[in-house]
């Protein structure tokens, strides 16, 4: 009988690994966070001008 163990370090990395399950690749989640950083501050800099 013969037993094949799979560990961590024989697994081959994929692309998709740590990736959440909303995004498709690497790129298009560091588009999303650049995106939103830009939304933020755009929406702290209105906040600030309107409450001035």
């Amino acid at each position: 009988m013969k037993i094949i163990e799979n560990s961590p370090q024989d697994r081959v990395p994929q692309d998709r690994d740590g990736l959440p399950p909303f995004v498709s690749s690497w790129k298009r989640l560091y588009q999303l966070l650049i995106g939103t950083l830009i939304l933020l501050i755009v929406l702290f800099y209105l906040f600030m001008t309107h409450f001035q």
